[in-house]
């Protein structure tokens, strides 16, 4: 194998097969014993690549980074992004929630078609150092030493460690002068510190929940300790430590309670005035115990308006990094050029996926960042080259 590149990419996940798959002259290095781990886990293995909304839909859904990642969207939008995968050999479809899975519905069929058009990989490849003297990127390994005119890292964040997205990129970009903002966990459950019981694999729809000053709404699901679904998802990437989630299972007045009919048994009135499931009621309100309507005391009717209507708790992400979907924070993206994603700090430095501080909402909005800041980085490099 020769040593010297055009380009050398570090990181063979999404970001980084997409841009080496594009780029002839590239090596990309993998330090797991096979590429994009994480992307075969997207949506349960079926891996929802993108979402089929326009470009200026598509902007909408990326927090505070709208404006970073304009550029690329609009540069390599979903559509140019499906059209692309279907030269490939990887047709698609849109589900009724707009995310675009793979025809075969398989995470596979995505990774592969990438790394079966991706000339140099080296796998089982742990980077060590990387340094530029005299204009010329050198990367040191654990196969050897690489050369390159083009360095691009795109080594992902620091969640799901387990798949190799352990944060390693953030020490290589640092080491080239670039600031990091703290990582935290995206897209990832929310564990509550009163959590309830007996709940766990209830899903509820239209639920809304006040968190951090700001309102979601969306189906909830109830894990072993905690709350899950796409809208938990998008806001868990708010949660600091031990803050206080109000939860709307469903809206409630005191009066209403009285109104219901006293001879029945109060959970199944109640069941059936909300169409909340008997045994997410009976976990909830377990002071009703067999109580009908009638029996409940002022107390009673009092608490369960409270809990059905505005259920708190104090909530966590802590430990949620080793399971997160998304990383938000990384490198400062102050420090990067917005449409090549040219580092600003050193010539020929790129940073693309990921690694750097965008993170998007469920749905298929991380992964489209990461193929259309990859497009981006190779089409100025390509230009350059040309």
């Amino acid at each position: 194998m020769k040593t010297y590149y055009t380009a050398v990419v570090i990181g063979g996940g999404a970001s980084g097969l997409y841009f080496s798959h594009l780029m002839k002259d590239c090596l990309l290095i993998e330090k797991k014993t096979g590429c994009a781990s994480k992307l075969l886990m997207t949506g349960g293995g079926e891996c929802n690549f993108t979402h089929d909304d326009d470009a200026a839909e598509m902007v909408r859904h990326y927090y505070e980074r709208k404006a970073f990642v304009s550029p690329a969207i609009y540069s390599h939008d979903s559509h140019a992004i499906r059209s692309h995968f279907e030269e490939l050999g990887v047709p698609s479809f849109t589900r009724e929630d707009g995310k675009v899975f793979p025809l075969s519905r398989d995470a596979h069929s995505v990774a592969y078609a990438l790394i079966n058009n991706t000339r140099n990989i080296i796998t089982a490849c742990r980077v060590t150092g990387v340094r530029k003297e005299n204009g010329i990127f050198i990367t040191q390994s654990t196969k050897g030493e690489f050369t390159s005119k083009y360095l691009v890292i795109a080594a992902g964040g620091a969640s799901c460690p387990a798949t190799g997205s352990d944060g390693d990129g953030y020490a290589l970009a640092s080491s080239f002068g670039h600031h990091i903002i703290t990582p935290g966990p995206g897209l990832c459950r929310i564990k509550l510190v009163n959590n309830i019981p007996g709940c766990e694999g209830i899903t509820l729809e239209n639920v809304s929940f006040h968190l951090a000053g700001k309102t979601f709404e969306g189906p909830l699901l109830f894990t072993d300790n905690g709350i899950s679904g796409p809208a938990v998802m998008n806001a868990s990437r708010y949660v600091e430590n031990k803050d206080e989630i109000t939860i709307c299972f469903h809206p409630l007045e005191e009066n209403a309670v009285k109104r219901l009919e006293g001879r029945k048994k109060a959970v199944n009135a109640l069941s059936a005035y909300t169409h909340l499931p008997d045994r997410f009621l009976r976990n909830l309100l377990p002071f009703l115990g067999d109580k009908n309507i009638a029996d409940m005391n002022r107390q009673d009717i009092r608490e369960t308006v409270q809990r059905l209507s505005a259920f708190r708790s104090s909530c966590t992400t802590q430990g949620e990094m080793k399971r997160a979907t998304v990383t938000h924070g990384g490198v400062d993206t102050k420090e990067v050029d917005r449409k090549t994603f040219q580092s600003l700090l050193c010539d020929n430095l790129h940073l693309i996926g990921e690694v750097l501080d965008v993170d998007g909402e469920c749905g298929g909005y991380n992964l489209s960042f990461a193929f259309a800041s990859a497009f981006c980085a190779f089409s100025v490099i390509s230009e350059k080259e040309s």
